[in-house]
């Protein structure tokens, strides 16, 4: 009886694992602990040595702050979204915040791909480590009252999502 035992509780492991498995959605956003809390206040200097304070910014409006870097291929993927949303006349604001990379390649990439908006220096990444941030690309919709409305961990690719997101924080679009 007692052989039986061991074999039969490894059995219901594995199946217990498989079922969580094969019944996760790969999509679905993981809960982030900043979503609906006041986010991280910062002020960095952009590629060109201008400083943009993310309290400042969020007087005009919904503010999107977007981690990324160069060499970052989802990256690549959201690019071409951001540079419509964000060229287009609005009331939202974007702040790339560069994440362990070069400022050559970075601004390569932006002119490669239209992004207009500032890059941001975050020198030892100490931004990136109040958002907790791990792995690029990670976006975040502050709305005017400083709080995390929207949290997106890998590329944003539905637009229509995001603009829902933007325009519920407040985003004239």
């Amino acid at each position: 009886m007692n052989r039986f035992i061991t074999p039969a509780i490894l059995l219901g492991l594995v199946g217990f694992l498989a079922y969580g498995l094969l019944n996760s959605d790969p999509n679905r956003d993981a809960p982030n602990a900043l979503l609906g809390k006041p986010a991280p206040a910062f002020a960095l200097a952009d590629t060109k040595g201008t400083t943009h304070d993310l309290n400042t910014a969020k007087n005009e409006g919904p503010v999107v702050v977007n981690f990324w870097a160069s060499w970052c291929g989802p990256c690549r993927q959201e690019s071409p979204l951001f540079a419509r949303v964000s060229n287009a006349p609005s009331n939202v604001t974007f702040l790339g915040v560069l994440y362990n990379d070069q400022t050559a390649p970075a601004e390569k990439f932006a002119a490669e791909y239209g992004l207009k908006y500032p890059t941001l220096l975050d020198p030892g990444s100490k931004v990136a480590m109040k958002y907790g941030i791990g792995q690029v690309p990670v976006t975040y919709i502050v709305d005017p009252q400083g709080k995390i409305v929207y949290h997106k961990l890998g590329p944003v690719t539905d637009e229509n999502e995001f603009r829902a997101a933007l325009r519920q924080a407040g985003g004239k679009l």
